[in-house]
């Protein structure tokens, strides 16, 4: 017996200390570090909570994106990204099995299966103008039962098959300026109402038979005081909208076809109010709220049109639409904030007193204000009712409030990034990280724990997920130092919410998130908007000791000519050091190639008004900046005028902006491409860091090539006007795509090429002296991707590569954009089987390594190409010195190798999906 049972002991210790290993296929390999899903900030969400079947909500996003989420942990089912054009209007579900979406200004009604998002039907819709639109789906509907939906847009009604999305009738309105406000279906009733202004003074109501289209009635009333057009259905027959002066509050009824007028004005109901109110839009039965500058104040409307205060709530306040959760009682959800939390309280419609929920929520700051709340309600064991709430942040994330806890949340933020830069990670310090990342003794054991249960099969799906982020953590990538080649960094990643995060390049998770409130809506600055994140200062010789820190710049307003923000931080704490406002507007960002003593990054801002700006404003800085002042050149373009300027700088500002920081510019040079034959589409330059190991080529016979490097050159690609639309919008022989080559120091035209019968969209990518770019051939139906080498003709002296091994040649003579170069160009191109949302090219620390592009393709997949394959010197037959240099046959068309792709996501954003890590 006391064998057995030390055998069993030395069983579990063995257990204990064994890992179990996974392995890949060598060509698997670091193909797909990490991937991530993202939506973006929910403006509709709509639950599916059957008793049978997966529950889900279903939501559609600002990004134009509709997604199937599970309720329980949040995780993407299935997502939908629409086009850019391809606004969402409204969703609902229909049947209980398809979510019903409108988009493009109710112009395209889809029909996608709830389980798997397969799309079911799509119905085109027309009209004879454009409208605000509506989706109306009945809360009757039957499941499986085809019902008709009802949507309004472009100035018409139709009434569409649930089943099939066919047409069954429509109805035209003949006021051409009919704004649309509710379209209204009573229960299991064949009447539908449409009500809405004509001009700013005429309320009209229409009375349609819901079978066949029939128009019953029309009625019409005049109100001289205007509307604004805010309104609140606050009951079948009754609505409340604001006058044109945003002073007094009308309730509107239009029964029995007589239109009737109340006026209540809001200073009777509001004490201290001035300037003007609005109503917050909500869906409640007998309710509506009115936001004025002092608080936001509840109003209940009686049968006979009265208007009774029942609480004004003086704190930052949203509200949720009505929710039937039994016969004949709805409820609302009303969400407060507080110092570090939010209260949720839902109340029942017709009872404000009695909450029949209350609860108290802790929140991060840095997820700013409450956006907006959706509600659903669950029956728990004891037949009770229960609420969930879905509330959608200012940071545009998403979480879900139950039972007084955060049940899950999204960072749906990502979706939308706007700017991207990377940061170096501490150095590690013997025996110890500046992250701090040890862990402690009971996670330690906590670790092993786990192990053994994974090893004896005992863990739970919550178990196998801590232990792969165990090992992804544990992984030598996933540390929070440097590593010696330079792939771990931070990725500082600025979104349209004014929100900073920092990604481990090695597994993808935050490392820390902040909330900027400089770019934060305040009474200095209304409505703020981002506009790049800039690394500011980059400890090189003080790194064990100092922080590197980004630059985040901003504007107040989404117009150009808005005074700008500034905000720094510091990459490893997510800290924000300090922000302050410009005197200046920003039209332009352009980071200088110095920096001073403190190893601070010097920058130039140009304003509207053509004036330049240095910062940081120290006088170390003017005194670096005035040794290079005359070199200093940028360029301007403006796509809509077809205009592109050069310019340079002069002496110190003049007025009221004097200072040593500020300088007045000048006009060196201007390209204006004529607007009858020409428009710009795209502009693309070299990166300002990339490194060029060697100018010199060596081709085969022993010959050399020299590239001319320059980063001062601009790709230009410019289209005919009718050839501007979508592919497909011009023939052959009305589209042209013209390239240009242009060295923005002194103007020149270096080089140019016609593309006949082709148009964009064009996507290129420019490095060393090549340029590589993609666009579609009209004549021939099928993508198309070119490449233009550039190679320098002054130094043809040099050709013999003894010379060059000798030192015998002039490569150390300076290469001047002031002299006129001499160049010459080679060019080829290939047939390409996909369409492309992005291109870039790999690079490395000292440019050896030879160059791949990454193309990020229509299908979201990221295809890796050899350069070697847009080489322009290759023929059909290459001569054995030629197949010795490793130039390859040539095909007309690019092979696409599945082994060398990896799926991607299209919830990336661009700058994103297009960043290639320096090493």
């Amino acid at each position: 017996m006391a064998m057995a049972i030390r055998s069993l002991l030395i069983f579990l210790c063995i257990l204990s200390i064994t890992v179990p290993t996974f392995s890949l296929y060598e060509d698997q390999a670091g193909l797909v570090d990490w991937h991530q899903k993202y939506i973006g900030k929910v403006k509709h969400a709509v639950f599916q909570t059957q008793k049978t079947g997966r529950k889900r909500v279903l939501v559609s996003t600002e990004e134009n994106v509709i997604a199937s989420l599970d309720l329980r942990h949040g995780e993407i089912f299935w997502r939908h990204v629409l086009g850019t054009n391809d606004a969402i209007d409204g969703i609902d579900i229909a049947m209980g099995k398809y979510l019903i979406t409108l988009s493009s200004e109710g112009s395209i009604l889809r029909a996608w299966n709830l389980p798997d998002g397969q799309m079911w039907w799509e119905s085109f819709l027309q009209g004879p103008s454009n409208s605000k639109s509506f989706l109306f789906t009945s809360t009757s509907m039957k499941v499986d039962k085809d019902n008709t939906i009802l949507v309004f847009g472009k100035g018409s009604l139709h009434a569409i098959s649930s089943m099939h999305g066919e047409i069954v009738w429509k109805v035209d309105f003949p006021a051409e300026s009919f704004e649309v406000q509710e379209v209204i279906q009573h229960h299991d009733s064949n009447t539908v109402y449409v009500v809405g202004f004509v001009g700013f003074s005429q309320f009209d109501v229409y009375q349609i038979n819901a079978k066949n289209g029939e128009l019953i009635k029309h009625d019409s009333a005049a109100f001289d005081g205007g509307f604004s057009g805010e309104v609140s259905l606050v009951s079948k027959a009754k609505l409340v909208v604001l006058d044109a002066a945003r002073s007094t509050l009308l309730t509107i009824s239009f029964q029995k076809g007589e239109i009737s007028f109340q006026k209540t004005y809001v200073s009777d109901l509001v004490k201290d109010f001035s300037g003007m109110a609005v109503i917050l839009p909500s869906k409640l039965t007998g309710l509506f709220a009115v936001k004025t500058n002092t608080a936001t104040t509840f109003i209940s409307v009686s049968s006979e049109g009265q208007l009774e205060v029942v609480d004004k709530i003086n704190h930052a306040t949203v509200i949720s639409d009505a929710l039937s959760f039994s016969e004949d009682r709805q409820a609302f959800a009303l969400v407060q904030h507080g110092d570090n939390d939010i209260h949720l309280n839902v109340k029942q419609g017709h009872d404000w007193n009695s909450d029949l929920l209350k609860e108290r929520i802790k929140l991060n700051q840095q997820r700013g204000f409450v956006h907006k709340v959706f509600m659903n309600n669950y029956v728990r064991t004891d037949k009770s009712h229960g609420f969930r709430a879905l509330i959608v942040m200012e940071d545009h994330s998403l979480l879900l409030l139950q039972q007084g806890e955060i049940v899950w949340s999204r960072e749906d933020g990502l979706a939308s990034i706007i700017g991207v830069t990377t940061s170096e990670l501490p150095v590690e310090k013997k025996g110890v990280t500046v992250a701090k990342v040890e862990q402690n003794l009971f996670e330690w054991l906590k670790g092993h724990m786990l192990k053994v249960k994974g090893t004896l099969m005992l863990a739970s799906a919550e178990d196998v997920a801590a232990i792969q982020d165990m090992r992804l953590r544990s992984s030598e990538k996933s540390k929070m130092t440097r590593d010696h080649n330079g792939f771990r960094k931070l990725l500082i990643v600025l979104t349209k919410s004014g929100k900073l995060f920092a990604l481990h390049t090695g597994d993808g998770r935050i490392v820390w998130s902040l909330l900027l409130n400089s770019l934060r809506q305040s009474e200095a600055c209304e409505n703020p908007t981002g506009i790049n994140v800039y690394q500011w200062q980059v400890p090189h010789h003080h790194a064990m000791n100092e922080n590197p820190s980004v630059l985040v710049v901003g504007r107040c307003k989404p117009s150009s000519d808005a005074p700008g923000i500034f905000s720094f931080v510091d990459t490893y704490t997510g800290k924000e050091l300090k922000s302050f406002g410009l005197d200046h507007s920003v039209a332009q960002v352009i980071p200088l190639p110095f920096t001073d003593s403190t190893e601070q990054r010097l920058h130039l801002l140009i304003d509207t008004s053509g004036q330049a700006h240095l910062y940081p404003r120290a006088p170390e800085a003017v005194a670096i900046f005035q040794l290079e002042f005359s070199n200093i050149y940028w360029y301007s373009v403006e796509a809509h005028n077809g205009v592109i300027k050069g310019h340079g700088l002069k002496s110190n500002c003049d007025g009221e902006v004097a200072n040593n920081y500020c300088f007045g510019t000048r006009e060196v040079w201007s390209i204006v491409f004529p607007s009858e034959s020409e428009k710009i589409i795209t502009t693309i330059t070299r990166n300002s860091n990339e490194a060029v190991h060697t100018q010199a080529k060596v081709v085969a016979d022993q010959d050399v090539m020299y590239k001319y490097i320059s980063k001062n050159l601009l790709f230009v690609a410019t289209v005919s006007p009718k050839a501007s639309g979508d592919i497909g919008s011009a023939t052959p022989e009305e589209s042209h795509l013209v390239v240009y080559v242009v060295d923005t120091v002194t103007g020149r035209i270096l080089h140019r090429m016609n593309h006949h019968g082709s148009q964009g969209p064009v996507h290129a990518v420019f490095s060393e002296n090549w340029i590589v770019y993609h666009y579609f051939n009209l004549r021939a139906h099928r993508y198309e991707m070119t490449v233009i080498e550039i190679y320098d003709q002054s130094r043809a002296d040099n050709k013999d590569v003894w010379k060059l091994v000798l030192g015998k040649h002039n490569l150390t003579s300076p290469m001047s954009s002031y002299s006129r170069p001499e160049v010459t160009t080679k060019s080829q191109s290939y047939y390409f089987t996909h369409s492309v949302k992005v291109i870039t090219v790999t690079s490395t620390a000292k440019g050896i390594t030879s160059k791949h592009l990454l193309i990020g393709t229509i299908g979201d997949q990221v295809l890796a190409m050899d350069k070697r394959f847009f080489d322009p010197r290759r023929s059909v037959n290459p001569t054995q010195s030629e197949k010795e240099e490793g130039i390859l046959p040539l095909t007309d068309s690019l092979p696409i190798i599945p082994q060398v792709s990896c799926l991607t996501s299209s919830s990336l954003p661009l700058p994103l999906r297009s960043l290639s890590l320096t090493v």
